[in-house]
C-alpha cells in the first residue's frame, strides 16, 4: 500500500501547526513552568530562564490522531543486569476451585460465566435419583434397627419374667440372641448409610429434597458445562437450563481474582544467570498511547523440568500484588533483574530514538501542552535491544514511541520552510534528492 498520500496529508497537518505556533511565539518545553514569553526582538527561539528546552513544535489533536502517535515515560532501569523473555498471565493450579457432580442426575445452573460471585452463593442445584435412593436407605436403616431393638427389648423383658418365675427357654434365650444380632447388623447398615449421606451433605446442601451445590470461596466463574440463565437475587427455586450429567462431571469452575501469576518460557540456552528468588517485573500493556500507571512485580521461580522438545524452560513470576490491568491471557515481557550490582539510569525504549544526521534525538511531550512536542538531542548508552540507557531527558518525560519518525520529518520541514531550496526531485518514497536524476 503506497503512503505518500498519507504522509503528505500528515505534513500538512504538522506545518499548519508550526504556522499557528511561530505566530503565537515561544514555547517553552517540560521543564519551563513560568509564562510563555517572547523575546523583544520577536525570535521567539530562546527562553530568559537560561535552560535549554530544544527545537519546539506544535502538532494538534487532529494531527497527532492522523500520525497515530503513542509515548511512553522514561524511567531509570537497569539495562545492562535485565533478561527479557515473552509470556502471558495464567491462572496459578491451586487458584482454581472446580466444582463437580458427585452423583448423576438433573443439574441446572444458577451463574453465568465470567459472573463475580461471594462465599456461599448458589452455583447449581442437583436432582439426583440415587440421592433419593440413598436418603430411603437411611430411612430403612433407621426402620430396620427400631424394629430390631423393639422385637429384642420385648423378649429380654419375656425371658426376665421367665427367669423370675424359674423357669429356663433354652429358645427363647437363642431367638434373643439372634434378635440381638440382627440389631447390631442394622445399626451397621445405619452407620454406613448415614455416614455416605454425610459425606455428600459436606459439599452440598439439601432443599427440597435436592442438592444446592454452594461457592465455598470468591472468585469469578472461569467456565460452566451446563445452560444456566440469572436468577433473582435470594433466590434459589428458579428455573435454569438444566442438563442430565454423570457423576464426577465438572460443572463450574471458580478462579479467585488474586491467583494469577505470569509464565514465560525461556530458551536453556538464555537463562544464563536467571534462578529462584530473582525480583522480576511485567510492564502493563499501553492504551491510547498512555502507559498504566502499575506495574507488576514479583519474585522469580525457575520449573523444575525443561521442555526437551522446543529446549525451553518455564519461568514463573509469583506477583506481590495484582493490579487491574492483570488479567489471565495478557500477554506481556517478563523482565527479570540478574545483576542487582548495575547502577539503573534512564532508559527509554529503542524505538523512541531516531537518527538526524549525525545526533540521535528523542522527541519530549510538553508537560504544560499536549500539542506541543520538543526535539531532543540525546546520547545513548547500554542497550539490552528493547530498551536504551539515554542521557539529555530527565525521568518521568513523556517519549514519543510510536510516531518518532514522522515528526523528524516535520522538524525537518519546519526548519527547512523558509530556507533555499536545491533543485532536485521527490522519489515515490516521499524522500528528497538534488539533481534532475
Amino acid at each position: 500500500m503506497n503512503r505518500t498520500p498519507y504522509i503528505v496529508l500528515m505534513m500538512a497537518a504538522l506545518l499548519w501547526g508550526c504556522s499557528r505556533e511561530e505566530e503565537q511565539g515561544h514555547v517553552h518545553g517540560p521543564a519551563c513552568s513560568h509564562e510563555e514569553a517572547v523575546k523583544p526582538d520577536g525570535g521567539g527561539d530562546d527562553c530568559d530562564c537560561g535552560e535549554d528546552h530544544g527545537l519546539p513544535v506544535r502538532i494538534t489533536r487532529e494531527a497527532q490522531k492522523l500520525l497515530a502517535l503513542t509515548s511512553v515515560t522514561a524511567e531509570k532501569r537497569n539495562v545492562q543486569g535485565t533478561a527479557r523473555f515473552p509470556g502471558r498471565f495464567e491462572v496459578r493450579p491451586s487458584a482454581r476451585r472446580v466444582y463437580s457432580a458427585i452423583l448423576e442426575g438433573v443439574a441446572r445452573a444458577y451463574v453465568q460465566p465470567y459472573q463475580r460471585v461471594a462465599e456461599g452463593d448458589v452455583l447449581f442445584r442437583l436432582m439426583s435419583p440415587s440421592w433419593v435412593q440413598q436418603s430411603g436407605q437411611v430411612r430403612e436403616a433407621e426402620a430396620a434397627l427400631a424394629f430390631a431393638q423393639a422385637e429384642a427389648k420385648i423378649l429380654s423383658e419375656r425371658l426376665e419374667r421367665l427367669t423370675a418365675a424359674g423357669t429356663k427357654s433354652a429358645d427363647l434365650e437363642m431367638t434373643l440372641k439372634l434378635k440381638n444380632a440382627e440389631a447390631a447388623k442394622a445399626e451397621a447398615a445405619l452407620k454406613s448409610a448415614a455416614e455416605a449421606r454425610q459425606a455428600i451433605l459436606a459439599y452440598y446442601d439439601e432443599d427440597a429434597g435436592e442438592l444446592v451445590f454452594k461457592a465455598r470461596e470468591a472468585g469469578i466463574v472461569e467456565r460452566i458445562e451446563i445452560g444456566s440463565r440469572e436468577c433473582p437475587p435470594g433466590a434459589c427455586t428458579c428455573s435454569g437450563a438444566e442438563a442430565w450429567i454423570q457423576a464426577g462431571t465438572e460443572i463450574v469452575s471458580v478462579v479467585r481474582e488474586d491467583g494469577v501469576w505470569f509464565r514465560a518460557d525461556g530458551l536453556v540456552s538464555e537463562l544464563a544467570g536467571v534462578c529462584d528468588g530473582l525480583r522480576g517485573c511485567v510492564t502493563p500493556p499501553k492504551h491510547g498511547g498512555t502507559p498504566c500507571a502499575t506495574v507488576a512485580e514479583g519474585v522469580v521461580s525457575v520449573a523444575w523440568s525443561a521442555d526437551a522438545d522446543t529446549r525451553t524452560r518455564p519461568l514463573y513470576l509469583t506477583l506481590n500484588a495484582h493490579p487491574p490491568w492483570v488479567k489471565p491471557g495478557v500477554p506481556g515481557v517478563l523482565e527479570i533483574i540478574t545483576e542487582e550490582s548495575g547502577e539503573a539510569a534512564v532508559a527509554v525504549p529503542v524505538s523512541c530514538v531516531v537518527e538526524d544526521g549525525l545526533e540521535r534525538v528523542v522527541f519530549v511531550r510538553d508537560a504544560h501542552n499536549d500539542e506541543v512536542f520538543i526535539r531532543k538531542e540525546v546520547s545513548l548508552g547500554v542497550s539490552d535491544g528493547e530498551w536504551v540507557e539515554v542521557t539529555g531527558v530527565e525521568t518521568g518525560a513523556v517519549i514519543v514511541l510510536h510516531g518518532a519518525y514522522e515528526l523528524k520529518l516535520a522538524f525537518a520541514a519546519t526548519r527547512g520552510a523558509n530556507a533555499p531550496r536545491a533543485a532536485g526531485h521527490f522519489h515515490a518514497d516521499g524522500q528528497f534528492h538534488e539533481g534532475e536524476d
